[in-house]
C-alpha cells in the first residue's frame, strides 16, 4: 500500500510540475521545436538507425510530437515521462525488493529528484533497464534486447546495460569484489576512459547535460580530487556489502545477480571518477540496483541486532541527504517550498 501511494504522489509531483528541474526550460524548448523542425519520417528513420537528421532519441521525439500535434500542453509530456518511469522502477522494486518500502525512500532520496524531475530521458531509460531485470532473471535474450532497444529510443546511456545479461553470471564473492574495486581505485587517477577517445562523450547529449553538470555542484559530488559526500557514502555501501554479502547470498533470490550488477557500477564510478558527469550518468542503472536491491537485501538478511543498526544509519543517511539536497541542489532545481510549482494547484 506504501508502494502504491508513494508512486501516486511521485507521478503527481514530477508529472504536473512546472519550471522545476535542471532540464525543464530545455525540454520546454524542444517540445515546440520538435513539431516544427522534424518531419515523422526523421523519427521512424531514426527507430530504424537509418540516417536522419534528428539527433534526440527517438521515443521522446515521437511522444513530444504526438502530444504537440493533438493541441496538448507541455505538461502531459511530463506526466507521460513520469507514469512510465515511476510506475517501471516502483513496480521491480516491489517485485524484487525484500524491503520495498525502504527502498522507496532509497528511489526518493535523491534519484527521484535527478532522473525523475530532471534529466526525465535517461530516467526512462534507466527504468526500461531495470524493468528488463526479470528477463535477465528469466534469461529471456530477446526480451531483454527488446527492452535494451525501447531504451535506447529516451536516452543513449541506456546502451551500458547491454552487458548486465552475462554480468550478472560472474562468480563473485567478497575477496573478488575487494580486489574489483580496489584495482578500480587505482586505476582512477590514470582516467582510463579517455582511452576511448570520444565514444563516452557521444553518449551525453551537450543540449541538456550541460545544465545538469552546473545541477550537480562540488558539494554534492566532492570535485574531481576531493572526497565528497557521493564518496563517503559509497563507502558505507561497499563496507556493508562486503561484510554480509554472504547473508544476502543465502537467504535473498537472485541477490548475486543484483550484487554483480551493483559492483560493476561501482567499478565505473571509480573508473570514471575523473569527469564528474560520466561519474554519475553512466553507471546511473547500476548503482540503481546498488541503493533500491542491494542495500535492502543486505538489511533484511541479516540478524536482528545488524538490522537495528544497518536502518538506524541509512535513515540517518537520508535524512542528512534529505537536508544537504535541500540546501543546495533542492534550491537550484526549483523543489524547496518557496520555490516548487505544480499545474494542479499554480
Amino acid at each position: 500500500m506504501f508502494t502504491i501511494i508513494a508512486g501516486v504522489a511521485l507521478i503527481i509531483l514530477a508529472g504536473f510540475r512546472y519550471y522545476v528541474g535542471a532540464d525543464y526550460p530545455a525540454y520546454k524548448n524542444l517540445f515546440v521545436g520538435f513539431s516544427i523542425y522534424t518531419d515523422y519520417s526523421d523519427v521512424f528513420n531514426k527507430a530504424i538507425f537509418k540516417k536522419s537528421a534528428e539527433e534526440i532519441e527517438w521515443i521522446f521525439v515521437l511522444i513530444n510530437k504526438i502530444i504537440f500535434d493533438l493541441g496538448m500542453p507541455f505538461y502531459i509530456v511530463t506526466l507521460v515521462m513520469a507514469i512510465i518511469t515511476i510506475s517501471l522502477k516502483l513496480s521491480t522494486i516491489y517485485k524484487f525488493s525484500p524491503l520495498p518500502a525502504l527502498s522507496t525512500l532509497f528511489y526518493f532520496m535523491p534519484v527521484f529528484f535527478f532522473e525523475d524531475s530532471g534529466q526525465m530521458r535517461q530516467g526512462v531509460g534507466i527504468a526500461i533497464c531495470v524493468y528488463s531485470f526479470r528477463y535477465i532473471v528469466e534469461r529471456n535474450l530477446m526480451m531483454f534486447l527488446l527492452c535494451i532497444y525501447l531504451a535506447l529510443g529516451f536516452h543513449k546511456t541506456s546502451i551500458v546495460f547491454l552487458p548486465a545479461f552475462w554480468l550478472v553470471k560472474i562468480p563473485m564473492n567478497s575477496q573478488r569484489i575487494l580486489w574489483a574495486l580496489v584495482i578500480c581505485l587505482l586505476l582512477s587517477p590514470l582516467e582510463p576512459y579517455k582511452l576511448f577517445g570520444d565514444m563516452f562523450t557521444s553518449l551525453l547529449p551537450q543540449d541538456v547535460s550541460g545544465g545538469y553538470d552546473a545541477y550537480v555542484n562540488d558539494s554534492q559530488f566532492g570535485g574531481d580530487l576531493e572526497y565528497g559526500i557521493t564518496d563517503i557514502v559509497k563507502i558505507f555501501f561497499i563496507i556493508t556489502l562486503l561484510i554480509f554479502e554472504k547473508e544476502g547470498s543465502k537467504k535473498i533470490a537472485y541477490f548475486e545477480y543484483m550484487r554483480n550488477l551493483a559492483v560493476f557500477g561501482l567499478c565505473m564510478y571509480y573508473l570514471f571518477r575523473g569527469t564528474r558527469i560520466f561519474a554519475i550518468r553512466l553507471p546511473g542503472v547500476y548503482m540503481f540496483f546498488l541503493t533500491m536491491f542491494v542495500i535492502p537485501s543486505l538489511i533484511y538478511a541479516v540478524e536482528d541486532r545488524a538490522k537495528k543498526i544497518l536502518i538506524s544509519g541509512y535513515l540517518l543517511y537520508l535524512s542528512l541527504m534529505y537536508f544537504n539536497f535541500a540546501k543546495s541542489n533542492g534550491k537550484a532545481g526549483n523543489f524547496t517550498p518557496s520555490k516548487y510549482q505544480n499545474i494542479l494547484w499554480k
